[in-house]
């Protein structure tokens, strides 16, 4: 698929990423669906997330990615700012979904039991997820012109914050999926 990389995102650019948006929320809602409440709190060592931790990072990102473009959309236009994006929306994508190489979460979504079970921060993740998804489906498409910083790939346009917030749930669904399959994983 081919993308714009200024100007107003094309209605393919909208319905792709809505795509994803959808796909990667109905993907953790499976992940999460028929675990037991003793295996949402195992660990496979002590350094590692349980599967409740991963989905309150989960969750506490996508807040912040939303409160970003909520914000940042209603910030004045600047086309002139698409010289500091440095990524392609390919590159965000396979950088973010990718677990070759470990990313320490900030500060902010360190995970230390704000939601008590997977289930409620699920709820929290969907409210946020619906409110980017309604943002995306009303805004005319002016996603390429407002910005946000990103700590790792730098400079992103908010159309490329959507495909992050897909991307981001997508590894942390690899990352239960690696939880489940572990040896010491309870059986129920």
């Amino acid at each position: 698929m081919s993308f714009t990389t200024s100007g107003l995102i094309t209605e393919a650019e909208r319905t792709y990423a809505l795509d994803l948006l959808q796909e990667s929320r109905e993907r953790l809602h499976q992940l999460l669906a028929t675990v037991s409440p003793t295996q949402e709190i195992y660990k496979p060592n002590p350094n590692r997330w349980s599967i409740t931790e991963c989905a309150e990072h989960i969750t506490l990102v996508e807040t912040g990615l939303a409160n970003v473009v909520q914000t940042e959309i209603t910030a004045p236009s600047d086309p002139a700012r698409r010289s500091e994006i440095r990524v392609s929306d390919v590159d965000v994508l396979k950088a973010v979904r990718s677990r070759k190489i470990p990313i320490t979460a900030p500060g902010f979504a360190v995970p230390t039991g704000r939601f008590s079970t997977s289930a409620a921060a699920l709820q929290a993740f969907d409210d946020q997820r619906d409110t980017v998804i309604q943002l995306l489906q009303t805004e005319p498409g002016n996603l390429r012109t407002h910005y946000f910083v990103h700590r790792q790939l730098g400079t992103l346009d908010l159309y490329q914050a959507t495909l992050l917030m897909a991307a981001h749930v997508f590894r942390h669904c690899k990352q239960i999926e690696e939880i489940k399959t572990d040896t010491g994983f309870p059986v129920a």
